[in-house]
Protein backbone atom coordinates (compact mmCIF):
# COMPACT_ATOMS: atom_id res chain seq x y z
CA UNK A 1 0.00 0.00 0.00
CA UNK A 2 2.65 2.34 1.08
CA UNK A 3 4.49 1.46 -1.93
CA UNK A 4 2.16 1.95 -4.13
CA UNK A 5 0.93 5.45 -2.43
CA UNK A 6 4.84 6.28 -3.40
CA UNK A 7 4.79 5.26 -6.76
CA UNK A 8 1.00 7.48 -7.47
CA UNK A 9 2.70 10.64 -5.63
CA UNK A 10 5.94 10.81 -7.80
CA UNK A 11 3.89 10.68 -11.30
CA UNK A 12 0.73 13.15 -10.33
CA UNK A 13 3.59 15.45 -8.77
CA UNK A 14 4.14 17.83 -11.88
CA UNK A 15 0.34 18.20 -12.07
CA UNK A 16 0.40 19.79 -8.54
CA UNK A 17 3.81 21.83 -9.10
CA UNK A 18 2.92 23.05 -12.77
CA UNK A 19 3.69 26.99 -12.43
CA UNK A 20 6.27 26.56 -10.06
CA UNK A 21 8.16 24.00 -12.65
CA UNK A 22 7.53 26.18 -15.61
CA UNK A 23 8.95 29.35 -14.09
CA UNK A 24 11.71 27.42 -12.35
CA UNK A 25 13.02 25.85 -15.61
CA UNK A 26 11.99 28.72 -17.77
CA UNK A 27 9.63 26.59 -19.91
CA UNK A 28 6.18 26.43 -21.32
CA UNK A 29 3.35 24.67 -19.14
CA UNK A 30 2.78 22.55 -22.22
CA UNK A 31 6.14 21.72 -22.10
CA UNK A 32 5.37 20.90 -17.73
CA UNK A 33 3.01 18.97 -18.70
CA UNK A 34 4.62 16.69 -21.46
CA UNK A 35 6.57 15.13 -17.99
CA UNK A 36 3.73 13.51 -17.15
CA UNK A 37 3.62 12.20 -20.89
CA UNK A 38 7.21 10.75 -20.70
CA UNK A 39 6.09 9.05 -17.84
CA UNK A 40 3.31 7.53 -18.92
CA UNK A 41 5.04 6.46 -22.45
CA UNK A 42 7.91 4.64 -20.42
CA UNK A 43 4.83 2.78 -17.95
CA UNK A 44 3.23 1.92 -21.24
CA UNK A 45 5.83 0.61 -23.27
CA UNK A 46 7.81 -0.87 -20.27
CA UNK A 47 4.95 -2.73 -18.50
CA UNK A 48 4.48 -5.65 -20.95
CA UNK A 49 8.13 -6.47 -21.49
CA UNK A 50 8.63 -5.94 -17.36
CA UNK A 51 6.17 -8.44 -16.09
CA UNK A 52 7.25 -11.24 -18.83
CA UNK A 53 11.15 -11.05 -17.42
CA UNK A 54 10.52 -10.51 -13.69
CA UNK A 55 7.90 -12.91 -13.58
CA UNK A 56 9.57 -15.59 -11.80
CA UNK A 57 11.30 -13.24 -9.51
CA UNK A 58 9.89 -13.34 -6.00
CA UNK A 59 7.64 -9.69 -6.03
CA UNK A 60 8.97 -8.62 -2.91
CA UNK A 61 12.84 -8.84 -4.27
CA UNK A 62 11.16 -6.57 -7.99
CA UNK A 63 8.92 -3.84 -5.35
CA UNK A 64 12.14 -3.32 -3.23
CA UNK A 65 14.56 -2.72 -6.54
CA UNK A 66 12.29 -0.74 -7.89
CA UNK A 67 11.68 1.63 -4.99
CA UNK A 68 15.20 1.52 -4.92
CA UNK A 69 15.49 3.10 -8.31
CA UNK A 70 12.73 5.40 -7.82
CA UNK A 71 14.66 7.06 -4.55
CA UNK A 72 17.40 7.49 -7.01
CA UNK A 73 15.03 8.90 -9.70
CA UNK A 74 13.12 11.19 -7.38
CA UNK A 75 16.88 12.46 -5.98
CA UNK A 76 18.35 13.69 -9.61
CA UNK A 77 14.94 15.07 -9.74
CA UNK A 78 14.75 17.51 -6.87
CA UNK A 79 18.50 18.32 -8.23
CA UNK A 80 17.63 19.12 -11.47
CA UNK A 81 18.49 22.46 -13.31
CA UNK A 82 17.64 22.15 -16.74
CA UNK A 83 14.61 20.60 -18.29
CA UNK A 84 15.78 17.72 -19.81
CA UNK A 85 17.81 16.33 -17.09
CA UNK A 86 14.21 16.69 -14.85
CA UNK A 87 12.58 15.01 -17.62
CA UNK A 88 15.17 12.08 -18.04
CA UNK A 89 15.25 11.57 -14.40
CA UNK A 90 11.43 10.45 -14.43
CA UNK A 91 12.06 6.93 -16.05
CA UNK A 92 9.77 4.88 -13.99
CA UNK A 93 9.56 1.17 -13.36
CA UNK A 94 6.33 -0.25 -13.30
CA UNK A 95 4.87 -2.32 -10.70
CA UNK A 96 4.02 -5.83 -11.57
CA UNK A 97 1.21 -7.36 -9.99
CA UNK A 98 2.45 -8.51 -6.21
CA UNK A 99 0.15 -11.93 -5.88
CA UNK A 100 0.90 -15.12 -7.57
CA UNK A 101 -0.10 -15.43 -11.15
CA UNK A 102 -2.94 -16.76 -11.46
CA UNK A 103 -5.51 -16.98 -14.75
CA UNK A 104 -9.07 -15.32 -14.71
CA UNK A 105 -12.06 -16.60 -13.24
CA UNK A 106 -13.62 -15.80 -16.57
CA UNK A 107 -11.72 -15.43 -19.37
CA UNK A 108 -12.88 -13.41 -21.81
CA UNK A 109 -10.71 -11.94 -24.76
CA UNK A 110 -14.05 -9.52 -26.34
CA UNK A 111 -14.69 -7.86 -22.86
CA UNK A 112 -10.67 -7.68 -21.96
CA UNK A 113 -10.39 -4.98 -25.29
CA UNK A 114 -13.40 -3.58 -24.01
CA UNK A 115 -11.97 -2.86 -20.69
CA UNK A 116 -8.56 -1.99 -22.38
CA UNK A 117 -10.07 0.62 -24.80
CA UNK A 118 -12.57 2.15 -22.48
CA UNK A 119 -9.74 2.35 -19.28
CA UNK A 120 -7.33 4.08 -22.25
CA UNK A 121 -9.80 6.52 -23.59
CA UNK A 122 -11.12 7.91 -20.22
CA UNK A 123 -7.12 7.88 -18.81
CA UNK A 124 -6.89 10.06 -21.96
CA UNK A 125 -9.71 12.52 -21.36
CA UNK A 126 -8.78 12.79 -17.52
CA UNK A 127 -5.42 13.68 -17.94
CA UNK A 128 -6.19 16.14 -20.91
CA UNK A 129 -7.98 18.20 -18.31
CA UNK A 130 -6.09 17.12 -15.33
CA UNK A 131 -2.95 18.12 -15.96
CA UNK A 132 -3.36 21.43 -16.34
CA UNK A 133 -6.20 21.55 -13.08
CA UNK A 134 -3.69 23.98 -11.33
CA UNK A 135 -4.10 26.47 -13.88
CA UNK A 136 -8.08 25.83 -14.39
CA UNK A 137 -8.73 26.80 -10.73
CA UNK A 138 -6.91 29.53 -10.45
CA UNK A 139 -7.44 31.32 -13.99
CA UNK A 140 -11.22 29.77 -14.62
CA UNK A 141 -12.45 29.45 -10.73
CA UNK A 142 -9.97 32.08 -9.83
CA UNK A 143 -9.01 30.92 -6.83
CA UNK A 144 -5.77 32.29 -4.76
CA UNK A 145 -2.32 29.35 -5.36
CA UNK A 146 -2.89 28.40 -1.00
CA UNK A 147 -6.64 27.41 -2.06
CA UNK A 148 -5.72 25.57 -5.02
CA UNK A 149 -3.61 23.77 -2.69
CA UNK A 150 -6.46 22.86 -0.39
CA UNK A 151 -8.67 22.13 -3.03
CA UNK A 152 -5.93 19.50 -4.10
CA UNK A 153 -6.28 18.07 -0.86
CA UNK A 154 -10.13 18.12 -1.44
CA UNK A 155 -9.68 15.67 -4.76
CA UNK A 156 -7.64 13.54 -2.82
CA UNK A 157 -9.97 12.57 0.00
CA UNK A 158 -12.53 12.53 -2.91
CA UNK A 159 -10.73 9.93 -4.64
CA UNK A 160 -10.06 7.77 -1.60
CA UNK A 161 -14.02 7.91 -1.00
CA UNK A 162 -14.63 6.92 -4.27
CA UNK A 163 -12.15 3.82 -4.36
CA UNK A 164 -13.52 3.25 -0.62
CA UNK A 165 -17.40 3.08 -1.63
CA UNK A 166 -16.42 1.53 -4.82
CA UNK A 167 -14.43 -1.61 -3.56
CA UNK A 168 -17.80 -2.18 -0.88
CA UNK A 169 -20.02 -2.73 -4.21
CA UNK A 170 -17.27 -3.79 -6.96
CA UNK A 171 -17.57 -7.91 -6.07
CA UNK A 172 -21.74 -7.80 -6.68
CA UNK A 173 -21.79 -4.56 -9.25
CA UNK A 174 -18.13 -5.48 -11.18
CA UNK A 175 -19.50 -4.22 -14.73
CA UNK A 176 -22.14 -1.43 -13.84
CA UNK A 177 -19.32 -0.09 -11.06
CA UNK A 178 -16.78 0.78 -14.11
CA UNK A 179 -19.38 2.41 -16.18
CA UNK A 180 -20.92 4.54 -13.32
CA UNK A 181 -17.32 5.40 -12.71
CA UNK A 182 -16.29 6.87 -15.99
CA UNK A 183 -19.52 8.58 -16.71
CA UNK A 184 -18.91 9.80 -13.35
CA UNK A 185 -15.85 11.45 -14.61
CA UNK A 186 -17.50 12.80 -17.63
CA UNK A 187 -19.82 14.72 -15.68
CA UNK A 188 -17.30 16.04 -13.43
CA UNK A 189 -15.35 17.09 -16.19
CA UNK A 190 -18.46 18.87 -17.68
CA UNK A 191 -19.19 20.75 -14.50
CA UNK A 192 -15.79 22.04 -14.56
CA UNK A 193 -16.18 22.80 -18.74
CA UNK A 194 -19.29 24.24 -18.16
CA UNK A 195 -20.00 25.96 -14.57
CA UNK A 196 -16.03 26.43 -13.45
CA UNK A 197 -16.51 30.46 -13.11
CA UNK A 198 -18.78 29.49 -10.32
CA UNK A 199 -16.39 28.57 -7.27
CA UNK A 200 -19.04 26.14 -5.34
CA UNK A 201 -20.20 24.46 -9.06
CA UNK A 202 -16.29 24.27 -9.67
CA UNK A 203 -15.63 22.28 -5.73
CA UNK A 204 -18.46 20.08 -6.40
CA UNK A 205 -17.50 19.28 -10.06
CA UNK A 206 -13.91 18.51 -8.79
CA UNK A 207 -15.18 16.43 -6.22
CA UNK A 208 -17.46 14.30 -8.85
CA UNK A 209 -14.25 13.88 -10.63
CA UNK A 210 -11.68 13.09 -7.96
CA UNK A 211 -14.58 10.87 -6.81
CA UNK A 212 -14.16 9.07 -10.46
CA UNK A 213 -10.58 8.94 -10.82
CA UNK A 214 -9.36 6.30 -8.75
CA UNK A 215 -12.17 3.93 -9.28
CA UNK A 216 -11.59 3.80 -12.95
CA UNK A 217 -8.20 2.03 -12.94
CA UNK A 218 -9.68 0.16 -9.67
CA UNK A 219 -12.46 -1.56 -11.64
CA UNK A 220 -10.39 -2.06 -14.70
CA UNK A 221 -7.68 -3.72 -12.95
CA UNK A 222 -10.60 -5.67 -11.01
CA UNK A 223 -12.09 -6.71 -14.50
CA UNK A 224 -8.48 -7.93 -15.44
CA UNK A 225 -8.71 -10.51 -12.81
CA UNK A 226 -12.24 -11.58 -14.36
CA UNK A 227 -12.38 -11.52 -18.14
CA UNK A 228 -8.11 -11.98 -18.56
CA UNK A 229 -7.89 -14.94 -21.39
CA UNK A 230 -4.30 -15.59 -20.28
CA UNK A 231 -2.80 -15.13 -16.74
CA UNK A 232 -3.82 -12.53 -14.63
CA UNK A 233 -0.30 -10.80 -14.17
CA UNK A 234 0.50 -10.38 -17.83
CA UNK A 235 -2.93 -8.71 -18.13
CA UNK A 236 -2.84 -6.72 -15.40
CA UNK A 237 0.77 -4.89 -17.01
CA UNK A 238 -1.77 -4.83 -20.17
CA UNK A 239 -4.17 -2.97 -18.44
CA UNK A 240 -1.41 -0.61 -17.01
CA UNK A 241 0.58 -0.48 -19.68
CA UNK A 242 -2.69 0.95 -21.84
CA UNK A 243 -3.99 2.99 -19.06
CA UNK A 244 -0.29 4.71 -18.84
CA UNK A 245 -0.64 5.46 -22.54
CA UNK A 246 -3.54 7.05 -21.77
CA UNK A 247 -1.77 9.25 -19.53
CA UNK A 248 0.76 9.99 -21.87
CA UNK A 249 -1.86 10.83 -24.51
CA UNK A 250 -4.04 13.12 -22.39
CA UNK A 251 -1.77 15.00 -21.04
CA UNK A 252 0.02 15.87 -24.96
CA UNK A 253 -3.20 16.03 -25.93
CA UNK A 254 -4.16 19.16 -23.41
CA UNK A 255 -0.55 21.10 -24.00
CA UNK A 256 -1.55 20.93 -27.56
CA UNK A 257 -4.74 22.14 -26.75
CA UNK A 258 -4.21 24.65 -24.85
CA UNK A 259 -3.04 27.31 -26.28
CA UNK A 260 -5.67 27.13 -29.10
CA UNK A 261 -8.56 26.81 -27.11
CA UNK A 262 -7.48 27.40 -23.38
CA UNK A 263 -7.49 25.30 -20.14
CA UNK A 264 -11.27 25.22 -20.53
CA UNK A 265 -10.79 23.86 -23.73
CA UNK A 266 -8.40 20.88 -22.07
CA UNK A 267 -11.78 19.71 -19.89
CA UNK A 268 -14.12 19.99 -23.20
CA UNK A 269 -11.95 17.22 -24.55
CA UNK A 270 -11.71 15.60 -21.98
CA UNK A 271 -15.36 15.22 -21.56
CA UNK A 272 -15.87 14.09 -25.10
CA UNK A 273 -13.34 11.40 -24.46
CA UNK A 274 -14.97 10.23 -21.32
CA UNK A 275 -18.05 10.19 -23.33
CA UNK A 276 -16.76 7.98 -25.51
CA UNK A 277 -15.28 5.51 -22.99
CA UNK A 278 -18.42 5.17 -21.69
CA UNK A 279 -19.80 4.71 -25.13
CA UNK A 280 -17.32 1.86 -25.53
CA UNK A 281 -18.18 0.06 -22.18
CA UNK A 282 -22.34 0.19 -23.19
CA UNK A 283 -21.54 -1.11 -26.76
CA UNK A 284 -19.70 -3.93 -25.24
CA UNK A 285 -22.94 -4.85 -23.51
CA UNK A 286 -25.33 -4.23 -26.33
CA UNK A 287 -22.55 -6.56 -28.12
CA UNK A 288 -22.48 -8.94 -25.62
CA UNK A 289 -26.47 -9.56 -24.88
CA UNK A 290 -27.28 -8.79 -28.69
CA UNK A 291 -27.41 -12.74 -29.29
CA UNK A 292 -29.47 -13.18 -26.02
CA UNK A 293 -31.68 -10.49 -27.30
CA UNK A 294 -32.20 -12.29 -31.10
CA UNK A 295 -32.59 -15.56 -29.24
Amino acid sequence: MLAAFTFNTAENLPVGLLELISASLRVSLPAVGLLVTGYGVTVAVASLPLAHVMRAVPRRHVLTGLLAALVVSSLVAASATSYWLLLAARLPTARPEEERAAYGTGPDARRFGTVLAAGALSATGAFAGYTYLVKFLGDVSGFSASTVSALFVAFGVACLAGVSVTGALLDRFPRAALTTAVATQAVGMLGLYAAGTDQVAAVASLVLMGGALGPVFMTTQHEMLRCAPGRTDIALAANSGAYNAGIAAGAALGGLVLPLAGVRGTFLVGVLLSVAASAVLLGGRLLRHGPELAE
